[in-house]
């Protein structure tokens, strides 16, 4: 029987060490642990037999991976979405299945491509951070628990963001892995990985960026709105007046509530409900910026937006990358019978422009960007140079109770030290905070409770290396390190 088992046994220890890693990321920001997952995924993969052995240890590394780190979406489908529990649980198994296919293809290439024998370490690291990009970009993407987050801002690390983005945070941390693995008694590999780091800590002393004019006040107000209540026609009137209440009691020179703090159309609002939010803020004559859906143009054209509602002229921000299933629905065709089982209000979302202008201001050039959209840093980015601040409206009670809202703060964190700005965060439930540029929390909100964040944040001009480029100069050293590891090898 042990013997009948025992082929298995690196596929259970690799969906072991993929799921230990979720420990790695917020909220317990345990970093250490990823090192320890990704060594054992650079193990047993060199120790496949076949390229094909080694795409299903991927696979089984991929799919404990993902099942701990977006569990979450079990709670969205079934708790607020209506979906049942069987067919709910089911979702979160595919969605994670699917995601450890890349992982996977990362195992089969590891063995596939031709490299010489003393510079196959370089492989792993390489291929495991292409097709971690390729997830987060292929059919829109999902690049959620990006390996780079878990070292991000704590570690040195860290350091790297505003020269290549998270994906450089993340090949490095696998290079100082399969050395370690590889080499242990190589006393040049152990070298390396503190330069490694001794570099990455001298990076992150480094300023990136200026500050612009004095420090601004700053209240983000979240109403914690439950998401079973949050669209309910019967506590509509309630929810305004919660938001209008704790408006009022800010004292910030920029106010900034949550994604959808309104939940309907500006024409359904009550004609006196704008006026009231307007003097709130404007005996001290304070920016107000809040979320609201909005009609478009054309008929049955709506966007997920935020708007500057101390302008009576109403500037908007459209988000423009939209949550698949959430806000959108990919390849109607295939996937429409899903609704049938589910209560998502406000599903046919429009995609706003690639670029907007940030908010111009008397409290700086503000760039709001929606939720979701903050985990994509080449997105981010857009907004550079002209914004001095980032702000991100979310609203998280679809998640409610779960570390999926730590696990957005972190990403949050990482956009900030990639663009060298402040990142204020307004959400429903948590986590409300005010990022400096260097990633780190300068004050949090406590989860699930209304209440009102009050604080300074710093404006700030100029753009890290990472803002130039994005994604794409690393992409194209990968990609160089692989025809050159191929060409090396032809040679030999």
């Amino acid at each position: 029987m042990i013997q009948k088992l025992k082929p298995f046994l690196p596929h259970f220890l690799l969906a072991l060490s993929g799921a230990i890693s979720v420990f790695s990321f917020a909220p317990l920001y345990l970093f250490p642990l990823m090192w320890l997952s990704l060594a054992a995924l650079t193990f047993f993969i060199q120790k496949s037999a076949s390229p094909k052995a080694a795409a299903w240890r991927g696979f089984s590394f991929g799919l404990g991976f993902f099942l701990a780190n977006i569990y979450w979406v079990f709670i969205s489908l079934n708790t607020f979405g209506g979906v049942p529990a069987p067919m709910a649980a089911g979702g979160v198994l595919v969605l994670a299945a699917y995601m450890a296919l890349f992982p996977a293809l990362a195992g089969w290439l590891t063995l596939k491509l031709p490299s010489p024998a003393s510079l196959r370490v370089l492989l792993l690291p390489t291929v495991f951070i292409l097709t971690e990009w390729l997830r987060g970009w292929l059919f829109t993407g999902f690049p959620w628990a990006s390996i780079g987050y878990s070292q991000s801002p704590m570690t040195p690390l860290a350091g790297y963001a505003p020269i290549g983005g998270v994906y450089l945070i993340g090949w490095l941390l696998c290079l100082c892995v399969a050395l370690i693995v590889s080499k242990p008694k190589w006393l040049k590999g152990w070298g390396i990985v503190a330069g490694i780091w001794l570099a990455g800590w001298g990076l992150n002393q480094q300023e990136w960026t200026s500050k612009v004019g004095e420090p601004v006040k700053v209240s983000l107000v979240q109403g914690n709105i439950s998401q079973d209540i949050k669209w309910d026609n019967a506590f509509y009137l309630g929810s305004l007046k919660n938001y209008l209440e704790l408006t009022q009691k800010t004292r910030g020179q920029l106010v900034v509530l949550p994604e959808t703090a309104i939940p309907s159309f500006i024409s359904s609002v009550p004609d006196w409900y704008p006026k009231m939010l307007r003097d709130a803020v404007a005996p001290r004559k304070a920016d107000l910026i809040l979320g609201i859906p909005v009609l478009g143009a054309h008929e049955a054209e709506y966007y997920n937006a935020a708007t500057v509602m101390s302008d009576p002229a109403l500037p908007l921000y459209k988000k423009q990358h939209l949550v698949p299933f959430g806000e959108f629905i990919p390849l109607p065709w295939l996937f429409n019978w899903i609704y049938q089982f589910m209560d998502m209000p406000l599903s046919g979302f429009s995609r706003g422009a690639v670029k907007q202008a940030p908010f111009s201001l008397a409290s700086g050039q503000i760039a709001a960007n929606i939720c979701y959209e903050d985990v994509f840093g080449r997105e981010i980015i857009n907004a550079l140079p002209e914004a001095t601040m980032l702000v991100n409206l979310s609203n998280l009670a679809w998640f409610d109770g779960s570390w999926a809202a730590a696990q957005h703060a972190q990403m949050s964190q990482t956009r900030a030290l990639e663009t060298g700005r402040y990142m204020l965060r307004a959400t429903n439930t948590g986590v409300t905070a005010i990022i400096d540029e260097k990633g780190r929390f300068k004050k949090v909100l406590p989860e699930r409770q209304a209440g009102i964040l009050e604080g300074t944040a710093q404006n700030r001009s100029g753009s890290p290396p990472y803002a130039w480029g994005g994604d794409y100069p690393l992409l194209i050293a990968l990609g160089s390190l692989l025809i050159a590891l191929g060409l090396l090898k032809r040679r030999q």
